[in-house]
C-alpha cells in the first residue's frame, strides 16, 4: 500500500479520523448497554447458536485457532517480523507497535476497571481464564495484528495481495469466532475487542504517518 511510504495526505487524515471517532463511539454505546443490561439477549442468543453447532471438528479446529491471538504466539511474531521487515517498510516498528501494544495495555486496563465476568451458560471447552470477559483479548490483539500488517504490507490489487488479505481475514474471524464458541467470551465482549484495535490502528497511522513521532 503507497500510502505507508509516504506522509498521510489530508484526504487520508480525515478518513482515519472519521474511522476513529465512530470506533471510539460504538465502543463508549457498546459498555453504556452492556452496563444497563440492554445486549444479554443478543448475548445469550449467539453463545446458544455456538452451543448447537459443537461438534468434535469444531472442538479441534476452534481450540487451535483460538492460540494465534494469543501472545504467546504474537509476541515471537511481533519480535520476529520487527526485526525482519523494517528495513523494508518504512515506519514498520513504529506503527505495529503503537497500534499494537496500545491495543494490549487498553484491554487489559478495561477489563479490570470493567470486571464482567465470563459467560456461564454452557460449559466451556476449555477452563475459563481467570481474567475479567469484557474485552476480548485475543480478539483485540490478533485484529490488531493483521490489520496493521495489511496496512503496512499490502501493496495493491495482486493475487498474492489477495491471498494475502483472505488468510489474514480468515485468521482474525477464525480467532473472534473461537472465543464464542469455546464460550469463554460474549459476543460484545469480541465486538469491543475489534473495536479496541480499530481505535488504536487509526491512532497508529495518524500518529506516525503526520509526522508528530522523530
Amino acid at each position: 500500500m503507497q500510502f505507508f511510504n509516504e506522509k498521510i495526505t489530508p484526504d487520508e487524515r480525515w478518513l482515519f479520523s472519521i474511522i476513529l471517532l465512530l470506533a471510539v463511539t460504538a465502543f463508549i454505546t457498546l459498555v453504556l448497554f452492556i452496563r444497563n443490561d440492554h445486549l444479554a439477549q443478543f448475548d445469550h442468543a449467539v453463545l446458544n447458536w455456538f452451543h448447537k453447532i459443537k461438534n468434535p471438528t469444531l472442538d479441534h479446529f476452534f481450540s487451535s485457532m483460538t492460540w494465534l491471538g494469543s501472545l504467546w504466539v504474537l509476541l515471537p511474531l511481533y519480535i520476529v517480523l520487527t526485526l525482519f521487515l523494517s528495513r523494508y517498510f518504512e515506519d514498520f516498528e513504529k506503527l505495529l507497535g503503537i497500534g499494537f501494544w496500545g491495543t494490549v495495555l487498553t484491554t487489559y486496563a478495561l477489563k479490570y476497571e470493567l470486571e464482567r465476568k465470563r459467560p456461564h451458560l454452557f460449559p466451556s471447552l476449555n477452563e475459563l481464564p481467570i481474567d475479567p470477559s469484557f474485552p476480548s483479548a485475543h480478539t483485540a490483539q490478533i485484529v490488531a495484528f493483521t490489520l496493521l500488517l495489511w496496512l503496512i504490507v499490502y501493496s495493491g490489487p495482486s493475487l498474492l495481495g489477495m491471498l494475502f488479505t483472505t488468510a489474514l481475514i480468515f485468521i482474525a474471524l477464525g480467532v473472534a469466532f473461537s472465543r464464542m464458541y469455546l464460550q469463554v467470551h460474549f459476543p460484545t465482549d469480541v465486538l469491543a475487542g475489534g473495536l479496541i484495535a480499530i481505535i488504536w490502528t487509526c491512532i497508529a497511522v495518524l500518529v506516525v504517518k503526520s509526522g508528530a513521532l522523530p
